[in-house]
């Protein structure tokens, strides 16, 4: 224990560790203005798509000078140029409860016309428009007005957000975990292996103590890392909502807390299968350029059988691929969270007791 306390302090104090957790804290602080300028091209994007639809037909003088034929399109026109006005006024966070409101009923008078069989205007399809529904009726139950946009920062919105980007994760999650080829790697890079090694500690001891320090201290600066930037969030943003439903694609509403929850515990394990595979590759290397490159690259494959769906029936065992929290939380891969929790950290487990195993007794030498 006195050991693990030694080498604690000894990267608490490393400039590295410093420059590593100012980055972590930075790149999350930077989706402030990135989510604002999002925000700002969907009201845009949705105010041009919403227009579009409102001047298909006719424009809104001649719908007015119709009222005695007032048929199903005439009112739909009508409520798409209100919402057009809506997304073009200056006041439009004011009017996003008029907004929901209006939203609703035209989901309403779609799903009824498509229970008689008639044409939809909406590009949505039946089963869409009743999960959409459902989600405004959640709403509407706890009387909540919905986020301006998808992309507000309030801070329970942000961290959803930002867990719910694949990319996102895994920057923070590099930044975060490189820190373990340091651990590992300087001893071998300044020759002083062989005073840590031969220290009155055996050396599994050693080797696993190194480990533990390797899930602490990047977990520890996640969290850290992630909590300031929650703190400046509230303070300019405001909280937000801890119970706001979120709609999953499989129809499925989690609140912003549940989703919040989830999402830790399953980062935390994945972190730690990652924390192991970079922990094997910093021994097996013995030097931090190349343990990070080849890291790097385990990633970057990944996340191409990722991006592009090959091999889509080993998506379950490959950790990687929980990161994208929904594709868990949804069952997409056939696999529980709490069954994704235990495979990352049994094949973690696997792999840092082989590491210790093969290198107990062998040679420690820089080839």
């Amino acid at each position: 224990m006195k050991y693990f306390f030694i080498e604690l302090k000894r990267h608490l104090a490393s400039k590295f560790t410093i420059i590593i957790f100012l980055s972590m804290t930075i790149f999350l602080l930077l989706h402030i203005p990135f989510h604002i300028w999002k925000a700002q091209k969907y009201i845009e994007n949705t105010r041009i798509k919403i227009y579009t639809i409102a001047d298909s037909a006719e424009s809104y003088k001649e719908m007015a000078q119709t009222k005695k034929d007032r048929t199903f399109y005439h009112e739909e026109f009508e409520d798409y140029y209100f919402l057009y006005q809506v997304y073009n006024s200056k006041q439009y966070e004011q009017n996003v409860s008029i907004k929901t409101n209006t939203e609703y009923d035209i989901l309403k008078r779609e799903l009824l016309r498509a229970e008689q069989g008639k044409d939809l205007l909406s590009p949505k399809t039946v089963k869409e428009i009743k999960q959409e529904m459902k989600w405004y009726e959640a709403l509407e139950a706890k009387k909540y007005i919905p986020y301006a946009t998808p992309y507000d920062n309030q801070t329970f919105n942000f961290l959803y957000l930002i867990m719910n980007d694949t990319i996102s994760v895994i920057i923070l999650l590099l930044l975060a975990l490189s820190i373990i080829p340091m651990i590992v790697c300087s001893d071998f890079e300044v020759h002083t292996y062989k005073y840590v090694y031969t220290s009155k500690a055996s050396r599994a001891t050693i080797m696993l103590t190194k480990f533990g320090i390797s899930v602490i201290l990047p977990l520890a600066m996640l969290l850290l890392s992630v909590g300031i930037t929650s703190l400046v969030t509230g303070a300019v943003f405001g909280l937000g909502i801890s119970d706001y439903p979120y709609l999953l694609s499989n129809g499925m509403l989690i609140t912003a807390d549940s989703y919040l929850f989830e999402s830790i515990k399953l980062f935390a394990a994945v972190l730690f299968f990652f924390a192991s595979i970079l922990f094997a590759l910093s021994y097996i290397c013995k030097k931090q350029v190349d343990a990070i490159t080849y890291f790097s690259l385990f990633i970057a494959i990944t996340y191409v059988f990722l991006t592009y769906r090959i091999t889509l029936s080993f998506f379950r065992y490959i950790p990687i691929f929980y990161l994208n929290v929904e594709n868990i939380l949804t069952n997409a891969l056939g696999i529980s969270i709490h069954e994704a929790i235990i495979y990352c950290i049994s094949f973690g487990m696997i792999v840092v007791l082989m590491v210790v195993l093969y290198y107990r007794k062998k040679d420690l030498l820089v080839e």
